[in-house]
């Protein structure tokens, strides 16, 4: 049921008008279900170390860029999406983005960003990572760009470039309602956790999370 209400909510957050009065709602009750799954970037046969085709231009965001992505009023790229990206870069972490090859513009056809350290669940509690792991964070794919396998290839290209980097893990929560990323993460290696459930109960503008499962001592006080 809870699963249902917010594929329910995510479609009518897409109109105009209904879409304000279901995000002022949610603000004040609502439930979510978030679930977990890891990427094993020691795993030498997972799927993400197939060569890049080349279709997609990947680079990394600078904050300069993101500023520029901010002014152009596009959809994945509001100035609190673009302010978001700017405080990960300047905190360490790295954000991905990627042009499709047909792509004439400066706006990328997707994002994504890769941080260490602590991911704030809510305003008290964040999910702790050790010093070798990572989460994804913030994986969009533009609307007109959907349906092209981009996500895909975005977490594909973020462990790569996290293996590189000396990671042995990345982790990404998605939301029980959205099974295109479900789909897109798992075809590019990913492992469900089975049984590490994130329960997110909103009220009052301020959320808190219950958590079950291995993962759970590692959602900490902030």
């Amino acid at each position: 049921m809870i699963t249902l209400m917010n594929r329910i909510a995510a479609r009518l957050r897409q109109t105009k008008y209904v879409g304000r009065l279901v995000n002022i709602l949610t603000d004040y009750l609502w439930v979510r279900i978030l679930y977990f799954w890891e990427f094993d970037l020691n795993r030498t046969d997972a799927p993400w170390r197939t060569p890049d085709d080349g279709a997609v231009r990947w680079g990394l965001a600078t904050v300069d860029d993101c500023r520029q992505w901010k002014r152009n009023d596009v959809d994945g790229f509001s100035p609190d999406d673009c302010e978001l990206l700017i405080q990960l870069i300047e905190q360490g972490n790295f954000v991905l983005a990627g042009f499709d090859n047909k792509n004439e513009t400066n706006i990328p056809d997707c994002y994504a960003a890769c941080a260490v350290g602590t991911k704030p669940m809510t305003q008290r509690c964040g999910f702790h990572m050790e010093p070798n792991e990572g989460t994804i964070r913030t994986v969009y794919t533009r609307i007109h760009s959907r349906g092209r396998g981009l996500a895909t290839r975005i977490y594909a290209q973020l462990c790569r470039i996290a293996s590189e980097r000396g990671f042995g893990k990345l982790y990404v929560d998605i939301d029980s309602s959205n099974r295109p990323s479900f789909r897109a993460a798992e075809k590019a290696g990913a492992i469900r956790m089975k049984g590490t459930t994130v329960y997110e109960l909103r009220f009052l503008k301020r959320s808190y999370v219950f958590v079950r499962g291995s993962l759970r001592n590692r959602f900490i006080n902030t």
